[in-house]
């Protein structure tokens, strides 16, 4: 065999064992390599193709320059050699950015297997040779390989090089879906038009690749595309950055939390928040790509070889670094701004508490604090929207007590706080809420008397019953989070249609109020000694009817109205009798006093009853 049958690779095993076997031990990164190598070779399209019938086998094939014979020791075989040297920082047709630098990624195929036969075509002749691991192990420093094709001339075949691993290590069956979405997340080219990378696995259809892949499976709620619009910084690379950075609905795998660099369509950079404290729940949902093509050409190599990350210990690369730590910051600022606001309007929607108008109502310093506790609350990603709200109208109500007040003091001072210890400390607030609840009890059963007074004498409904009813809202239902009381129908239909001209008699219905799950109800007062009878049914059907048309009243909505007639007892008389039992089903009904009175009882004697149980139960703990 002359020399010119021959090519010589030297090199010393032990870089081989380190830059081939170690950092490629896995079948993505090695078939990334290969990828990026056919891409700088301006080929057109690439095939990986995966067999696991009988011996596993992988073919790359592509459609790129190849190489001739002369290439094959100068530039295929010298190990380490810069791909880039001479600032050749362009594909041979000038067309393509290279995204290979380091020179190493041709041994990356011993990673995964023993035996390698490449072949490859250019200008008309066709060279091919054949690797194997354990001759290059006993070879000392310097492996002669022999040519089983050298120079032979071909017609028909196109120039390109096929690159086929046999005595595969891997014994699990090949998943072309995972490799398809390892390489898109590996290298953002794959929308390039003159560019096409497909997976062909035994006998099933080809799988192409795509940039979109990166991300199946996530998504997306919020995303912020690059240059960034929202960056008031100085950073002079600012405007070269491009990319984006997505907000997912549902927390992202843990190798994609954060951002990845990409460089000549190469990654360069593994995901991560670049030194920014990431411990709150929400950055677990962030994840996108940055291409900074631009630190390829500082004069100092700042990429890593493995390529997961840069060389950070650089004046250039610590600059980019502050960067990207600012801009995370503004956007996860910017995503906790929108997942508030969405989770405000959906506790709205679903409890009928508007949160801001509550919080604009409150004092200044009231304001400040509970602002902040239902902050934790709602910016808090670990508790839902239902809990949430759940949990914000709870502070709502207890608010009103000074002691709550102190015990939120003593909270908010926590910066962040999770949903667990959140619902724990105010588990902890059950004993000083009974304890409030209790006394506000005790206080109430004078007005409970009160009413039995109303009762006994038969008070007229205008104006005492409705004057003590409209200072004890609670005894008509506790309820109740808005109250309004002798509200006509022209008032009524103004808010509801401002815009038009609407004639309606300007009756007034006595109270119309607003529950916590923001139904709508109607409530009309006779004396206490009055017989309710069917024609008193009848009105209050006919101001539901009014708000049913004018407002809305789809059951289990917002909207949903219901109408209570309060008077002393029933009619007895069977169309009475009828009415009340059919009118029930269409959402309007009958209650005495004496039922008022007795609920009223109840309602806080279960209040009494729970703190002397947990003052029970604490005194045994103690």
């Amino acid at each position: 065999m002359t020399a010119q049958q021959t090519v010589k690779m030297s090199f010393d095993p032990n870089t081989i064992e380190h830059l081939g076997i170690q950092m490629y031990s896995t079948l993505p990164p090695v078939i990334a390599e290969l990828v990026a190598n056919a891409y700088d070779a301006d080929a057109s399209s690439v095939k990986i193709i995966l067999k696991d019938e009988g011996d596993k086998k992988i073919i790359i094939q592509d459609t790129g320059h190849g190489m001739s014979f002369a290439d094959l020791e100068a530039k295929f075989l010298k190990i380490g050699r810069n791909r880039r040297e001479g600032n050749k920082q362009f594909s041979e047709s000038g067309q393509r950015k290279v995204i290979g630098k380091k020179g190493i990624g041709k041994l990356s195929f011993f990673g995964i297997a023993n035996h390698v036969e490449i072949a490859t075509r250019r200008d008309g002749k066709e060279n091919r040779f054949e690797m194997d691991w354990d001759d290059i192990k006993q070879s000392g420093d310097e492996y002669e390989i022999p040519l089983t094709k050298h120079d032979e001339p071909y017609t028909r075949k196109k120039s390109g090089t096929r690159i086929t691993l046999t005595a595969i290590r891997r014994k699990t069956p090949f998943t072309p879906g995972g490799l398809a979405i390892s390489l898109s997340r590996a290298f953002p080219v794959f929308d390039e038009q003159d560019f096409k990378a497909e997976i062909i696995h035994n006998q099933e259809q080809p799988i192409e690749v795509t940039n979109e892949m990166k991300y199946e499976g996530i998504d997306s709620e919020y995303d912020w595309n690059f240059p960034y619009s929202g960056d008031d910084s100085q950073y002079e690379y600012a405007a070269q950055i491009t990319g984006k950075i997505i907000s997912a609905k549902t927390p992202v795998v843990s190798s994609m939390k954060g951002i990845a660099l990409f460089s000549r369509g190469k990654l360069v950079n593994e995901y991560e928040f670049y030194g920014h404290k990431a411990s709150s729940h929400g950055y677990a949902y962030l994840t996108g790509w940055l291409d900074v093509d631009f630190i390829d050409d500082w004069k100092q190599d700042v990429i890593g070889t493995s390529r997961q990350s840069l060389n950070w210990e650089n004046e250039e690369t610590s600059k980019l670094r502050d960067y990207l730590q600012e801009v995370v910051q503004k956007i996860y600022s910017e995503r906790r701004s929108k997942i508030e606001a969405k989770k405000k309007e959906e506790i709205k929607r679903k409890t009928g508490l508007d949160v801001n108008e509550w919080l604009a109502d409150l004092p200044r310093y009231e304001k400040a604090l509970a602002g902040k506790i239902v902050g934790q609350i709602i910016r808090d990603e670990g508790i839902d929207t239902e809990k949430a709200g759940g949990l914000v109208s709870y502070v709502k109500d207890a608010f009103q007590f000074e002691a709550f007040k102190e015990f939120a003091d003593e909270i908010a001072d926590i910066d962040e706080i999770d949903s667990s210890k959140f619902v724990e400390l105010l588990q902890e607030w059950q004993f000083v809420e009974a304890k409030e609840l209790y006394r506000l009890s005790i206080g109430r059963i004078s007005t409970i008397e009160e009413l039995s007074k109303h009762m006994e004498e038969n008070s007229k409904e205008i104006p005492t019953v409705h004057q003590f009813f409209k200072k004890f809202p609670w005894l008509l239902d506790p309820r109740i989070i808005e109250f309004r009381d002798e509200v006509a129908y022209s008032k009524l239909l103004r808010e509801k249609y401002p815009e038009n001209k609407l004639e309606e008699s300007n009756r007034r219905i006595d109270f119309v109020c607003t529950s916590v799950s923001n139904s709508r109800f109607i409530i009309e007062l006779k004396r206490p000694w009055h017989n309710i009878t069917h024609k008193d049914l009848l009105q209050a059907a006919d101001y539901r009817s009014f708000l049913q048309e004018h407002i809305g009243n789809t059951p289990g909505s917002a909207d949903h109205v219901d109408a209570y007639v309060i008077g002393g007892k029933y009619a007895s008389d069977r169309l009475t009798r009828d009415e009340i039992e059919t009118r029930r089903k269409s959402g309007i009904f009958v209650k005495t006093y004496a039922e008022l009175l007795e609920n009223a009882k109840k309602y806080h004697q279960e209040f009494i009853d729970r703190y002397q149980q947990l003052q029970k139960i604490r005194q045994g703990d103690e």
